[in-house]
């Protein structure tokens, strides 16, 4: 091997190393759907962050529609940490059948989620969610970012 192939390989260990230590942050699970019903977690998850709870707001199908009546999902986090923090959120929502019924998605806008605060993330279900409240399972990911 090559001096340069050497060097090269080195490189793309590096590389591969950072993304496997950028992507350990994930933090993934799947729960109940419960619509219009808070779920208390209180799972623990990467960069001292805590998902306190998740609650579904589905109006009912025969509500008068409103353009900020939508349904959403409110997303409670603490950070427990030290430093300020960031984080991106998803959710999707899948019937009996599998079928995916709903995706929102959300996180921080301007300012960072601050040490040792908790904070609801509000979460738009745009688009595709006629049938959102004959979900089933939702999963949940969400990343911190620096």
């Amino acid at each position: 091997m090559t001096q340069t192939a050497r060097r090269l390989a080195i490189a793309f260990a590096a590389v591969a190393g950072l993304t496997a230590t950028a992507h350990a942050e994930l933090f993934t699970k799947a729960y109940e759907f419960k619509a219009n019903t808070i779920l208390k977690v209180g799972s623990d998850m990467p960069a001292g962050l805590r998902l306190d709870s998740v609650e579904f707001i589905v109006p009912a199908p025969t509500a008068e529609k409103s353009t900020f009546g939508g349904p959403k999902a409110k997303v409670s986090i603490s950070n427990l940490s030290k430093s300020s923090t960031t984080v991106a959120i998803a959710i999707a929502v899948t019937d009996a059948d599998g079928r995916l019924v709903g995706v929102a998605t959300g996180g921080t806008k301007l300012f960072p989620l601050r040490a040792d605060r908790q904070m609801v993330y509000s979460l738009d279900f745009g688009g595709v969610n006629a049938e959102l409240d004959k979900g089933t399972v939702f999963r949940i990911s969400i990343e911190p970012k620096p």
